[in-house]
């Protein structure tokens, strides 16, 4: 049958749905975009934590963008502060975000949270460890799901390591007089005598000392060797140096401080070991898995976290447009593969992924000593 033969108005119809199947309104439209918020911090003294945050989400927008749409970011300082983190928190609702990603400093998180909540946004919390924020979530109804450790992380790292490597022998704990340090040898101490592990010795020290004789003195007294050593690195490479030049060998453990930035005038010998964050992979960094690599331009620091954190946000909503649920849902009951592994949410919102790894002094730099 010919166009001529068909009635002018199934001809006119005709027409119109061949035109309209061409047209962009007939054709196949795009994903809409995953638009995340990214707080971080982009001035102050935390400005290069934040670049290592946003760099981290960055990459794994670009490398999640795709046949399954694009991922957008949008950007918010939030000067680690309450009234920054309010601020990032206005513009995200004002830009209509899906989910934020980031921050890293209590305040502004603490500032951020009831005005996310209002506009039901829910934050995938990078940097912030304060174990009130998840604690109380139930109560506050605050929509915050946490890849940091929590703050009491560290200790129970310490104290699982050591009942591995110590239990039938004796250690001691020592300090440097702050709360940090003291907290962390406190927790410690308890977790241990919980598993029967009581300490042989319990001391301190002042910081930023140019010697740690008079301390070292007190060491050797005891007849102990084995210490956890809660302070900065530049003290402990000071306290293993004056031990050494007495004649003492120590097994010496210490926190994630060891791997802070510190000056190399008093390098750290081999063998102390730091029970610390793995906070980069070596499939982006293109080298071995290390706190400190040699090669400054590799992702280090917030980076990992926040490009597992980007892979969890975009999966989860994504998936919110394959069903029903909401992204909150999806968080709550989801398992995500990420680069650091799978990751799933516990009842107040913390992963569980265990962030911890036991580095090794070799040469000079920090080694992962399971070598992965």
């Amino acid at each position: 049958m010919s166009d001529a033969s068909l009635p002018r108005s199934k001809l006119r119809l005709a027409l119109f749905l061949a035109a309209w199947l061409v047209s962009p309104a007939g054709a196949q439209q795009p994903m809409a975009p995953v638009v995340i918020g990214v707080a971080a911090p982009s001035s102050g003294s935390e400005a290069i934590l934040g670049e290592q945050l946003r760099n981290g989400v960055e990459a794994a927008a670009a490398r999640l963008s795709g046949a399954d749409g694009r991922v957008e970011t949008v950007t918010a300082d939030t000067a680690c502060s309450a009234e920054g983190g309010r601020q990032a928190a206005e513009t995200f609702v004002a830009t209509d975000v899906a989910i934020v990603v980031g921050f890293l400093c209590t305040e502004a998180l603490e500032a951020a949270l009831p005005v996310l909540r209002t506009a039901a946004i829910p934050t995938l919390n990078v940097g912030v460890r304060a174990n009130r924020l998840t604690d109380r979530r139930e109560r506050t109804g605050d929509l915050i799901w946490r890849i940091a450790p929590r703050s009491d992380a560290e200790a129970a790292k310490v104290a699982q390591i050591l009942a591995s490597r110590w239990r039938d022998q004796p250690f001691g704990l020592v300090e440097d007089g702050s709360i940090t340090a003291r907290g962390l040898t406190d927790s410690v101490r308890r977790l241990l005598e919980e598993q029967g592990m009581v300490p042989q010795t319990i001391d301190n020290y002042r910081p930023a000392e140019e010697k740690q004789f008079a301390l070292v003195r007190r060491l050797e007294r005891t007849g102990v060797t084995r210490f956890v050593i809660a302070g900065d690195r530049p003290d402990i490479a000071t306290i293993a140096r004056d031990a050494g030049e007495l004649g003492l060998e120590l097994e010496i453990v210490g926190g994630e401080s060891l791997l802070d930035e510190a000056s190399i005038d008093v390098p750290l010998p081999d063998g102390i070991v730091a029970v610390a964050p793995r906070m980069r992979f070596p499939e982006l960094a293109g080298s071995a898995d290390a706190p400190t690599p040699e090669d400054d331009t590799a992702p280090k620091g917030y980076f990992g976290p926040a490009f597992a954190a980007t892979e969890i946000a975009v999966a989860a909503v994504r998936a919110t447009r394959e069903s029903s649920r909401t992204v909150p849902a999806v968080l709550q009951s989801g398992a995500f593969a990420t680069e650091l592994g799978t990751v799933r949410f516990d009842a107040k919102g913390d992963s569980d992924l265990d962030l911890y790894r036991v580095f090794v002094w070799r040469g000079d730099r920090f080694a992962d000593e399971a070598g992965g």
